[in-house]
């Protein structure tokens, strides 16, 4: 049995970015954040409450920096199809057997596989370093569904950027900053209060990393509700406006830089 091209290139795209910079970025630095912020912000943060509950902050910052596994996973496609073309890659890829679609797909499956795996490594660090969350077939499922839009969203997000990108240093210029938005502007580190500064509280309120990070959160300390289906639904609204936005930019890169 032929294994299809898309799985094919998820394959290599997997072997390529088995790099010790890749997940030196992919693991290294949120469990940074976890243990060290969350461990030196604990002693001045009193506690948080999660629905109706109250947690230490370490344990409030968990899901938090497993849902920033979508945001940096959508990094990889991106940072892959600049690097293709640079080095020509992308060229012979489609020179060969195989078609756009299938680069593309290999791309959004393998974001998905290093969100779902670091996810679940952050998770694991989690719950050493802070205590349990409630786990059931539920939670679980939605956990994952929230992982995998989020992170086919951040990988259209880096797509387009990718492809109105003129070079890699821009690509790379841009990029950062929006870590460092999506990232700090987000429910992951601290709860976005109603009586928060206005431009702040929206800036917050309309990053879509806050969305994937309420459901997950809310998923994981068993407090699902109506308005975790509502946020799910407005983050996969998101997704497919993106998503289609970065499929008609994709058609149309050109085979070099």
């Amino acid at each position: 049995m032929r294994v299809p091209a898309s799985l094919r290139l998820t394959y290599r795209n997997i072997i390529v970015n088995m790099d010790m910079g890749t997940m030196i970025f992919m693991l290294g630095l949120p469990a940074l954040y976890l243990l060290v912020m969350g461990t030196m912000l604990q002693n001045i943060v009193p506690g948080v409450a999660v629905a109706s509950q109250h947690v230490s902050y370490t344990h409030f910052l968990g899901p938090g920096i497993v849902a920033m596994q979508t945001l940096t996973a959508g990094n990889i496609g991106g940072g892959m199809l600049w690097s293709d073309r640079r080095w020509g890659m992308f060229e012979q890829l489609m020179v060969g057997p195989f078609k756009r679609t299938d680069y593309l797909l290999g791309i959004i499956f393998v974001a998905i596989v290093f969100a779902v795996l670091g996810s679940f490594i952050m998770l694991g660090i989690s719950v050493v370093v802070s205590g349990g969350f409630l786990f059931s077939a539920y939670t679980v499922a939605l956990t994952v569904v929230g992982i995998a839009v989020g992170t086919i969203l951040f990988s259209s997000l880096f797509l387009i950027i990718s492809a109105v990108a003129k070079t890699m240093q821009a690509y790379n210029t841009i990029t950062i900053a929006l870590f460092f938005i999506l990232d700090f502007a987000s429910s992951a580190f601290y709860p976005i209060p109603p009586d928060s500064e206005v431009v702040i509280r929206y800036l917050s309120l309309g990053n879509p990393l806050t969305y994937v990070v309420d459901v997950i959160r809310s998923s994981l300390f068993g407090a699902a509700s109506l308005s975790t289906l509502i946020d799910l639904s407005a983050l996969a609204a998101i997704t497919v406006v993106l998503f289609t936005a970065s499929t008609l930019m994709y058609r149309n890169v050109r085979t070099g830089v």
